[in-house]
């Protein structure tokens, strides 16, 4: 009940992935008007328990959540605010405090996802200690694994994909020279973390004693994570260090606050990258993969910020609409298609940034691939279709449908490829086929 009642001064997923969320969460306050604004709430004074009232920035991404919080911090919610605390710490420390715990959550989860199969324990501990130590297991797997040569070729494929971008403003005909010349500058301006970084994060201050609990091992550790915190508070930003950054994490992103594109080792594997792979293949997989994280810097979301990853509009007004245009045409074409037979729909507004990076990056490669003599485009698209080939249950996939801001895999391809010439015509694809689509009713955004 008090979920429920929090829920509603909450924006939802859709609405936090609306472009007008990011301005609109921009909210810096000083501690006096935390105070006003969290009068019943003691956020203050857990700021300044904590330290963090010694922050030189402090924002709050939405007031009226705050605000919602405040309201209902009340003597007549006090049961039921004990209740949802204890719950959260215990849901956050189960795993940690002995093996039937383990096992009734395991139990839980696989019932809520449909699994069939109970994770391997050793499995589960790798993980865990991974996620608090990435970088220590990061760089035993590069000195294992990895060499010099991988971080250079993927490295050059990232600068040719970035060059390539350059050509494919080149050749939007609906953007201004202004607006195209400060896109420009911002890929110019892009940072490419190939594979692994030359500086790790320093661990020194973590602790663990062998012959301890492993409860008290995870308690310890959030301690002296938070005192990292607080040293760093009001600092410089390395960026040398990949901060945040799980380099063995099956996933490539980019990082508007940084303008960085990311591509780590964890997401490679016979479907996405191998040295001896044909340059159709590498550019099917990992280069639309490349393609596709900088199309990120250009989607709703990622073209608020500027080259240096500040929150900055740099889009003439004209530019602007036009481009808002082509993202409500993409919104819209998603709105219409039914995900499962059960008629789920799909939300146009919860897919339209992950869907215009999908269709950028391919476009990029495309472009790439007209620069090869008998590139063989079948080969092309069948190692992108490789790509997002997934095996998963019907409730899974059901229940993440919900919230996911990636279109359903078999989306990412069907949709994606039949905006494009050479997609058809590899295929033979023509008009009354189900996987045409006339060039008026394309909804690619670049």
């Amino acid at each position: 009940m008090l979920d429920a009642s929090l829920a509603k001064h909450i924006k939802a997923r859709a609405a936090q992935n609306d472009p007008s969320y990011i301005p609109s969460s921009v909210n810096p306050v000083t501690m006096e008007e935390i105070r006003e604004l969290s009068p019943g709430y003691p956020l203050a004074e857990i700021m300044e328990q904590k330290g963090w009232d010694k922050a030189e920035h402090i924002n709050i991404l939405e007031p009226e959540a705050l605000k919602g919080l405040n309201a209902l911090f009340t003597e007549e919610n006090a049961e039921a605010i004990r209740d949802k605390i204890l719950i959260t710490i215990l849901r956050g420390y189960i795993t940690y405090l002995d093996e039937p715990a383990y096992r009734e959550f395991i139990k839980e989860i696989m019932e809520r996802y449909g699994m069939t199969e109970e994770p391997d324990f050793n499995t589960r501990a790798y993980t865990s200690a991974r996620d608090l130590f990435p970088d220590s297991f990061a760089r035993l797997y590069v000195r294992t694994y990895l060499d010099e040569s991988v971080r250079t070729e993927i490295r050059q494929l990232c600068q040719d994909a970035i060059s390539t971008y350059e050509e494919l403003l080149d050749t939007t005909d609906w953007l201004s020279e202004e607006t195209r010349n400060k896109a420009k500058d911002k890929l110019k301006g892009m940072r490419i973390n190939a594979v692994y970084p030359d500086k790790w994060e320093d661990y020194s201050m973590f602790s663990v004693k062998e012959d301890g609990h492993v409860l008290t091992a995870r308690l310890d550790y959030a301690k002296a994570k938070e005192q990292q915190n607080i040293r760093k508070m009001n600092g410089t930003v390395d960026k040398e260090i990949w901060t945040d950054i799980d380099i063995l994490e099956t996933n490539a992103f980019y990082n508007p606050y940084v303008n960085s594109i990311n591509i780590v080792p964890g997401f490679f594997c016979d479907a996405t990258y191998r040295s001896d792979m044909p340059i159709e293949e590498k550019y099917g997989a990992l280069g639309a993969v490349i393609g596709h994280e900088i199309s990120h810097a250009f989607d709703s979301n990622g073209a608020q910020y500027d080259e240096n990853g500040s929150l900055k509009n740099w889009w003439s007004d004209e530019d602007q609409e036009a481009f808002s245009k082509r993202v409500s045409g993409l919104t819209d074409y998603f709105d219409h298609i039914i995900a499962y037979d059960d008629g789920t729909p799909t939300s146009g507004k919860l897919v339209q940034t992950e869907a215009t990076a999908d269709m950028g990056g391919v476009r990029c490669m495309l472009l790439m691939a007209k620069k090869i003599e008998g590139f063989d485009y079948d080969r092309f698209f069948r190692a992108y279709t490789r790509l997002w080939q997934r095996v998963e249950s019907l409730e899974n996939s059901e229940v993440s449908s919900r919230s996911a801001v990636h279109p359903r895999c078999y989306q990412r391809v069907n949709v994606t490829l039949q905006q494009f010439d050479e997609f058809l015509e590899t295929y033979d694809i023509k008009e009354g086929d189900g996987m045409y689509l006339a060039p008026q009713n394309r909804i690619a955004v670049w």
